[in-house]
């Protein structure tokens, strides 16, 4: 019994060795050539030849991958890196695919890209999600460098679990990639010491709909939503119909006794939330600047006005000045004449 078990384990041994050194060898096509060496499922390293001639929308399709339990498995990480003559780039991109995915060529995201002294990068990766048979491919999106033979370095981890890898070598031209691929449906972060025996809290959160949220599972349809104190050196708000309309000639200027009527009623000025409303309800910053503008602007036209009545009512108290001076003196004049 124990020289079968002996047998069995040397089998074993030499037939791992002979997979993780088998050597697969590719028909070569116009556009592209590999160099392929098998490593565990998990992993797969691979590089690709594009011509020297290659132009902006030349991929090379180069593998199918095999996810587990339906196709839902599929997480992978695909890396490349290349040179050619004056220039050299690498990026990581981060793919996800799920059980029920479109026969779609999408761009998957990056993680890591370390593009050229920041003038760009001349590859992407593409995966078409098509259930039961999902590729990647790399695709040339920019043809940076001298012209030569530039061969790309790949290599793709599975995150998850991988049941093996089919080499292709499928050449082409695309250029109607538009859209990027999921990286994952939603992401959370928890962060906490493991020491103690409190749980994490939630740090961040990051919906499907592609919205934020700080302390908070539920940004409520925001882009951003923070449950807590924000400290910021500077906020840039955007916002439409700005109120200098109000400065125009054909604006409806509340009187100041129709907005002291509506004070009286409401309890705060009009077109302004009141205490309750904001406190259920918040305030948006956008519009409410906008709003405290139209009534600074009011403010200013009634003061305007009012200053001018002051000046009218000034030079009509100077007139009166002067007519009683006038007066005055003729008053005086007619005593100093009654005397005997």
């Amino acid at each position: 019994m124990k020289k079968i078990l002996t047998l069995t384990l040397i089998v074993a041994l030499l037939s791992v060795a002979t997979k993780s050194s088998q050597a697969i060898t590719l028909p070569e096509k116009c556009l592209g050539s590999f160099n392929l060496k098998t490593v565990p499922d998990d992993i797969y390293e691979t590089q690709v030849v594009f011509p020297a001639n290659y132009q902006v929308g030349d991929y090379i399709e180069f593998l199918r991958v095999y996810p587990i339990d339906a196709g839902t498995s599929g997480n992978y990480e695909v890396s490349i890196s290349y040179v050619r003559g004056n220039m050299a780039a690498s990026a990581t991109h981060l793919a996800s695919i799920s059980h029920a995915n479109p026969a779609l060529w999408r761009e998957v995201g990056k993680t890591n890209n370390n593009d050229y002294v920041g003038v760009g990068f001349n590859f992407t990766v593409d995966c078409n999600t098509e259930y039961g048979i999902p590729r990647f491919r790399i695709r040339a999106v920019n043809t940076y460098g001298v012209k030569e033979d530039l061969v790309v370095h790949v290599k793709v981890r599975s995150i998850n679990y991988n049941s093996g890898w089919a080499p292709l070598n499928n050449t082409g031209n695309d250029l109607t990639v538009n859209k990027f691929l999921s990286m994952t449906n939603d992401w959370s972060l928890y962060v906490g010491p493991n020491y103690t025996t409190e749980g994490a809290k939630l740090a961040l959160k990051a919906t499907n709909e592609g919205n934020i949220g700080i302390g908070t599972a539920d940004p409520k349809g925001y882009k951003l939503a923070v449950n807590g104190k924000v400290r910021a050196q500077e906020i840039k708000v955007e916002t439409a119909n700005w109120p200098d309309y109000v400065f125009a000639k054909d604006y409806q200027l509340p009187s100041l006794k129709e907005t002291e009527k509506h004070i009286q009623e409401k309890g705060h000025l009009p077109g302004i939330p009141s205490a309750v409303d904001v406190k259920d309800n918040g305030v948006d910053l956008g519009e409410m600047n906008a709003r405290l503008l139209q009534k600074i602007e009011e403010l200013t036209l009634h003061l305007i006005e009012k200053d001018k009545q002051i000046i009218k009512q000034q030079e009509q108290i100077e007139l009166i000045r002067n007519d009683v001076q006038v007066l005055k003196i003729k008053l005086d004049n007619a005593k100093l004449n009654s005397k005997p």
